[in-house]
């Protein structure tokens, strides 16, 4: 139990970032027509946002049920190379063990398999109930967040999703850094602040320059980099 608590810890992060856009695809949904239990049945068994709310699109748009299948599962190609790339993590775990854990690899996920080694220990050596900490939690937000955005629906402004989605951006690198404040870890939050204010007339160009603006920031500062480390 103390692993699987640990591991919800490393991924609280990616998990919070998930409640905003699981919201907005959960009340994009209902505004599609589709009934509360499938959005939901689709967020535990399909659980990958860009192929959902492709789906969504595709549902809005009357296309064909095969031409929604295809796109789906073209978007979730490069799940293959994710799975091979965490096999000599995951290899070690009965064959029940890796298909939960493979259920749950999304990409920011599999960004925290693989980012560092979980207190103290090499990944070679960390229990499946770490790993599974992570992924559940993470699965258990997005689709507590699809049912919560179902219920609100309408009432949701669509305008969150531009903010959902840096938000979550905003959650991993966070996440990568190490968890003492430092004055460098200021000066990247007050630059991001100032960015967003700056660029937000500029709508979607806007938060794609504030993000690049922090990433760049975030790799220059010497402090950050050893707090990374």
């Amino acid at each position: 139990m103390r692993e699987f608590k640990r591991g919800i810890s490393r991924g609280l992060g990616v998990a919070v970032g998930y409640l905003p856009i699981a919201m907005s695809f959960g009340a994009v949904s209902v505004q599609s027509g589709l009934s509360d239990g499938a959005a939901v049945s689709m967020s535990l068994w399909v659980y990958s946002g860009a192929a959902q709310f492709a789906a969504i699109e595709g549902v809005r748009q009357n296309l064909s049920w095969l031409s929604i299948v295809l796109t789906m599962l073209l978007m979730g190609l490069r799940h293959i190379p994710m799975s091979l790339a965490t096999k000599g993590i995951f290899g070690k775990f009965s064959r029940v063990q890796q298909l939960v854990l493979f259920h749950g690899l999304t990409d920011e996920a599999f960004a925290l398999d693989l980012s560092d080694e979980p207190h103290g220990q090499s990944q070679s050596n960390a229990s499946f109930s770490y790993y599974a900490g992570i992924h559940l939690f993470c699965w258990a937000s997005w689709v507590i967040g699809t049912w919560l955005g179902c219920q609100v629906g309408s009432q949701l402004p669509e305008r969150w999703l531009h903010f959902a989605l840096p938000s979550l951006f905003l959650c991993l690198l966070s996440d990568g850094m190490s968890r003492r404040w430092s004055g460098d870890t200021l000066v990247v939050l007050g630059v991001g602040t100032a960015l967003v204010l700056v660029t937000q007339q500029l709508g979607s160009v806007g938060i794609l320059l504030s993000i690049i603006g922090v990433s760049l920031l975030a790799s220059l500062l010497p402090g950050m980099n050893e707090e990374a480390s």
